[in-house]
């Protein structure tokens, strides 16, 4: 842009110079042929037509050499107007590559500031298995069988309720691994059933697994979860649950049939 700008006063400033240049040539040239006039003068044998005769090529001359100095002169000022164009491109193409390697800076240092959030996040998640004993895991197959298994007939139903931790619901609304015992990591529902078949749960009241489940909420209690802004857990530490949820076993698995109400603290 600022090539394209500097172009044609660089034309109008080369036009202008040779003009001048002309200008003072003839000058400089009827001058020259005053001079040689005045001197012939006093020549009484010189006709007119010789005087006229000697005039002509003076003139020519002159001319010659004005449209000579012309042509250098705009000849000189383009050749200075290609090397200033030349400078002008070689500045903007150095202040682009220096925005280029700063925007390249500024996007490799978010992404190294990305990787270590993660990093921390990673390392507390394991520092919070860390702090729990493991606990057995079985494969949804087994898990689907043993509860199946556990189902009561109609004639032999327990009499004292039961309690099953479950992981976060999948697609369907269907709790996934459950197991009779806490296992950090997976476990974030506690759900309580006294025939096997009907049960209510709620969020476990425990602050690991609030601290894992709130890394990301949508994921992990919006499907079985209401409440105000639940998507949004910025800053909170606590789960409160406000109204237990209900679920009833359907092919060995707890389905949701209402929401547990919380908020968050």
């Amino acid at each position: 842009m600022k090539t394209k700008r500097i172009l044609p006063l660089l034309c109008a400033m080369a036009l202008c110079a040779t003009a001048q240049d002309s200008l003072q040539w003839e000058n400089d040239t009827m001058a020259m042929t005053d001079s040689v006039q005045v001197e012939e003068i006093p020549s009484v044998t010189a006709t007119a037509s010789e005087a006229t005769v000697q005039e002509t090529p003076v003139k020519s001359a002159g001319s010659g050499m004005g449209w000579l100095a012309m042509a250098c002169g705009i000849a000189a000022l383009l050749a200075i107007g290609a090397g200033v164009m030349a400078f002008l491109t070689r500045r903007e193409v150095i202040e682009l590559r220096e925005q280029y390697l700063a925007a390249l800076d500024e996007t490799n240092e978010s992404l190294r500031q990305l990787a270590q959030e993660s990093a921390r996040e990673l390392n507390a998640l394991r520092a919070m298995q860390s702090r729990e004993p493991k606990a057995t895991r079985h494969t949804e197959t087994q898990q689907r069988s043993t509860t199946r298994s556990a189902m009561p007939s109609s004639a032999h139903r327990p009499q004292e309720p039961r309690t099953i931790y479950l992981a976060k619901p999948d697609a369907q609304d269907c709790f996934t691994r459950p197991s009779e015992h806490f296992e950090l990591g997976n476990s974030i529902f506690e759900l309580t059933t006294a025939d096997g078949v009907h049960g209510t749960f709620t969020v476990i009241d425990n602050a690991d697994v609030h601290r894992f489940a709130l890394m990301m909420p949508t994921d992990n209690l919006t499907r079985a979860c209401s409440g105000d802004s639940i998507q949004l857990s910025t800053g909170k530490t606590r789960i409160v649950t406000d109204m237990p949820g209900e679920a009833v076993l359907e092919q060995g698995a707890w389905r949701i049939t209402r929401k547990a109400a919380i908020h968050y603290v």
